[in-house]
């Protein structure tokens, strides 16, 4: 069992033991204080810095707990602040402790033109070199806001970039539904080059460009799963819905239209378009929420009441809020104090979580100590060691695929409603992808984490023209048998299967 599985089982037992009330709630620990941040991030494998975004357009290091004077980049003088403007995020290459690149994402002075930029560590890996190379660019003439926000190298290797419709009202610009231009898009690309706007278009690409997903309207904070690789972005609404989309990996929503302008959340959007598009996992209604902040799905084991779940939040009121993904239950408030202007959750290279206020504040989520620090899962952040150390390799790596067991929940008693009800636990944390099949039909598939050693009850929906089939089947018989392909892959990549045949009746 890896490093990695062994953490996650250890806090998911140790959350299952105590008694109610007995472990610390999440609380808010200050990490210091700096000019409008924006955005935290760390280096794969560097357990000791914490970098930084200021969104005049300087990075800082915090050290071993110290925020450093001395700024690691400061390009002030080149980023556009106006309105929703600035330097947003940042990201490290995979091969960071040898190549020393970094990228950042904002937007240019004088007009905004949405850029990547390419930097490199200095011989001071506290310091960076000054000057850049641009690697990709928008432009984004006339409107200061919907900039998108969030740049992040995905487990694929490859650096992705999610940019928001080009502002204005409803799309105006009509950006989001053409695949020929970038704005409103999720971007993948490899930004490896050497000169001025070199990158290159991996291979897969859906639509022959650095286009991969269309129809967002300003998908400000998105992320990765630190430990699965699937995606969650949070996309600012317009008038009516904030919501939040999620893809699994490896797919991460290849082609898909999530919408926008034609859908706004699970409602129509304001303008009418034909064609197929991609529901979120779940919206939010205004007037209570209207600027979400989208977050990540926490895998720190020193935060066991949040494990698995994904937090998120709204801009202005600051409450912060956790639900299970993809499937969108329940949805409840953490009970961490309000921050006001909320504007981006990060991680560290050991998963532990921060909050970011623009209004000055960084904090770390902590449940009493500060949690173990965990390794990302194998090829998240390309395995590399930390500046001057050397990879380090598990004495026992976990060779082991998980496994499986299946039973029927309810006596495999079925509603009207043909919603069979099974019973499954794997014997490590583990993303399970579960299929089934009952009178013929396709139930619709189940993908979601699962807790190692913890029994999960699972509800199997079926389609809509297949409820009348599956109550006809079982009207005419006493018992009808339902396969079941349950698929798990644990945190070092093992994959376990099971096939199960299961009684079902009405009941």
């Amino acid at each position: 069992m890896s490093p990695i599985t062994r953490a996650l089982l250890a806090a998911a037992l140790l959350a299952l033991a105590l008694p109610a009330g007995a472990s610390a709630a999440p609380s808010l620990v200050p990490v210091g204080t700096f000019a409008a941040p924006m955005y935290v991030t760390s280096p794969p494998g560097d357990a000791t810095r914490l970098f930084v975004v200021e969104r005049s357009g300087v990075i800082r290091v915090v050290r071993d707990g110290t925020k450093l004077a001395t700024p690691f980049l400061d390009i002030s003088s080149e980023v556009n602040t106006d309105g929703e403007r600035g330097l947003l995020s940042m990201a490290f290459a995979p091969d960071y402790a040898t190549s020393g690149r970094f990228y950042v994402y904002l937007a240019a002075q004088p007009d905004g033109q949405l850029q990547v930029r390419e930097y490199r560590r200095s011989a001071n890996p506290d310091v960076a070199t000054p000057s850049g190379r641009r690697v990709w660019f928008a432009d984004h003439p006339g409107e200061d806001n919907h900039n998108g926000g969030t740049i992040a190298f995905g487990r694929d290797g490859n650096l992705w970039i999610a940019t928001g419709d080009g502002g204005g009202q409803d799309d105006e610009h009509e950006n989001a539904q053409n695949p020929a231009r970038p704005l409103g898009k999720l971007l993948r690309i490899d930004p490896r080059g050497t000169d001025p706007d070199e990158y290159t278009v991996p291979a897969g690409s859906p639509f022959g460009t650095a286009v991969w997903a269309i129809g967002l309207r300003n998908p400000f904070r998105w992320s990765f799963d630190f430990l699965t690789g699937d995606i969650a972005i949070g996309d600012v609404g317009g008038g009516q819905k904030e919501e939040v989309d999620f893809r699994s990996w490896p797919d991460l929503g290849r082609g898909v239209n999530f919408g926008w302008p034609c859908r706004e959340g699970f409602v129509a959007g304001p303008r009418s378009c034909s064609g197929s598009f991609t529901d979120p996992a779940f919206d939010l209604p205004h007037p209570a929420n209207t600027a979400l902040t989208g977050g990540v799905v926490v895998r720190d084991p020193g935060l066991p009441s949040l494990l698995g779940r994904y937090i998120y939040a709204d801009y202005f009121d600051g409450v912060i809020s956790s639900i299970t993904l993809p499937q969108a239950d329940d949805n409840r408030a953490t009970g961490i104090d309000t921050v006001p202007n909320l504007v981006a959750f990060g991680e560290d290279s050991c998963g532990h979580v921060y909050v970011v206020s623009a209004a000055g504040t960084v904090s770390r989520l902590q449940e009493g100590a500060v949690g173990a620090c965990l390794e990302r899962f194998s090829g998240l952040s390309g395995g590399t060691p930390p500046p001057g150390g050397a990879p380090t390799t598990p004495a026992n790596p976990d060779r082991s695929s998980p496994t499986i067991r299946v039973r029927a929940a309810r006596k495999g008693r079925v509603g009207r409603r043909a919603q069979p009800r099974i019973l499954v636990t794997v014997n490590e944390n583990a993303r399970v992808t579960i299929n089934a099949r009952l009178a013929k039909s396709n139930l619709k598939r189940v993908r979601t984490p699962l807790r190692g050693g913890r029994r999960t009850t699972i509800r199997l929906r079926p389609k809509a023209r297949a409820i009348r089939k599956i109550n006809r089947a079982l009207r005419r018989h006493k018992r009808v048998t339902m396969t079941v392909k349950v698929v798990a892959v644990d945190a070092a990549g093992n994959t376990g299967r099971l096939t199960k045949r299961l009684k079902v009746r009405r009941g």
